[in-house]
């Protein structure tokens, strides 16, 4: 049986964005090719398109209602069928990431029984950063902590996804005498937002650890490498501890310089907005996707950075490049889809979601400032299978065994 709360945020989520989404770019795009051929009537097609909208309008009127009301029925009908102790099975989960990653923060808002906020996990739970509970969940804690953030639209069950004959980099932590600590987050907020939470949570946790913190690293997929960034950046100017402790850092194709994938989802909305009032609503729903892919269009780290610049303008939201951490040694893993750097499919997709260019900072028209050592690591791997490669696990390791546990 599954768990109420799932079923209830489901149901209002599902009719929410039908009813609030869907159903208004339907109308509009009904509205845009009605009027269009009104025009070509004449004068005599003003009176019947009023007739036409009022009739229009009060249809589409009670299709919202219905489809709210439909939410609403499925969220009592999840409260009284569901479990109310239940927890989500990891598709739920999985599900739930997704709509976290890709949906902006108001459809989010119609459901929050499907919130997502950023926490440390543990045994498939949350943990909570005391003393006490963190003893509880480490018994063997060590001084040296291995920090792991996933990437877009993911939960931290990716870092267990090895499969047969995989190495799961956190158990290579746990072997080289370190702790590893998970962290989730919802993927779809500012990374900036998300950046600011990390550096207080890891502020939290260095402080409540069982033992004194002598060493921290920090392994990021994708967006999880620019949210350490954004989370290095906040401790910096908020003068945090943690950072003191911070030596290496992982970055396993993060689009430090953004991705080609959002500049083009951008360049191709606003072609539809602009083009005609028909394109238009396709343009507008698209745009509705997450401001944290967003912030992907050139790596954007604060969750103020695009000050006045609107976010749906044509490729706007590009800011001064922040420079790497001073004092720390920079792993920047580049994923490739063919072993020869030079492969057509490399220079033109990199690892199908991030250029080389982008995941080392180092591009022809920008650049990451000096800062911290930057060791550029290239992996014959897509984007996604990153987490999963044994040329990954085998670097990790290295960088584990550099710097080895009190």
């Amino acid at each position: 049986m599954p768990p109420a709360a799932e079923v209830r945020g489901w149901a209002r989520l599902v009719a929410g964005t039908a009813a609030r989404v869907v159903l208004p770019t339907v109308r509009t795009m009904h509205r845009a090719i009605s009027d269009g051929a009104y025009r070509w009537i004449g004068p005599i097609g003003a009176p019947i398109k009023r007739i036409d909208h009022a009739i229009t309008d009060r249809a589409y009127g009670l299709v919202e209602a219905g489809l709210i009301g439909l939410g609403e029925v499925g969220a009592a009908a999840g409260s009284l069928l569901g479990s109310a102790k239940a927890p989500p099975s990891p598709t739920a989960l999985g599900a739930r990431a997704i709509a976290h990653g890709v949906l902006d923060e108001r459809l989010l808002a119609l459901a929050p029984e499907l919130d997502l906020p950023l926490t440390l996990r543990h045994d498939g739970r949350d943990l909570e950063v005391s003393a006490a509970a963190l003893a509880a969940a480490y018994p063997d804690a060590g001084r040296h902590l291995v920090v792991f953030v996933h990437g877009l639209v993911h939960t931290e069950s990716v870092w267990s996804s090895g499969g047969p004959g995989r190495e799961r980099l956190p158990d290579l932590a746990t072997e080289a005498g370190a702790s590893p600590v998970l962290v989730r987050y919802p993927t779809g907020r500012a990374i900036g937002r998300n950046g600011e939470e990390l550096a207080t949570l890891l502020e939290q946790l260095v402080a409540a650890w069982p033992v004194p913190v002598e060493t921290l690293t920090i392994v990021g997929h994708s967006m999880g490498g620019l949210v350490a960034r954004s989370a290095a950046q906040t401790a910096g100017e908020r003068r945090m501890v943690w950072p003191r402790r911070l030596g290496q850092v992982l970055m396993l194709a993060s689009p430090h310089l953004g991705s080609w994938l959002e500049k083009t989802a951008n360049v191709g909305t606003w072609t539809l907005r602009s083009a005609s009032a028909r394109t238009a609503p396709i343009g507008a729903l698209i745009d509705r996707r997450s401001r944290g892919i967003k912030d992907l269009r050139f790596g954007m780290l604060r969750a103020d950075g695009w000050g006045q610049a609107p976010i749906d303008g044509l490729l706007t939201g590009r800011v001064p490049d922040e420079p790497w951490s001073e004092q720390v040694v920079h792993h920047l893993v580049v994923g490739q889809l063919r072993p020869d750097p030079r492969h057509p499919l490399n220079l033109v997709f990199g690892d199908g979601l991030v250029r080389a260019a982008s995941a080392t900072g180092a591009g022809r028209w920008r650049q990451i400032g000096s800062g911290g050592q930057v060791v550029v690591v290239p992996v014959a791997a897509a984007h996604t299978t990153l987490v999963r490669s044994p040329a990954v696990a085998d670097h990790l390791r290295e960088v584990l065994a550099a710097r080895p546990a009190a």
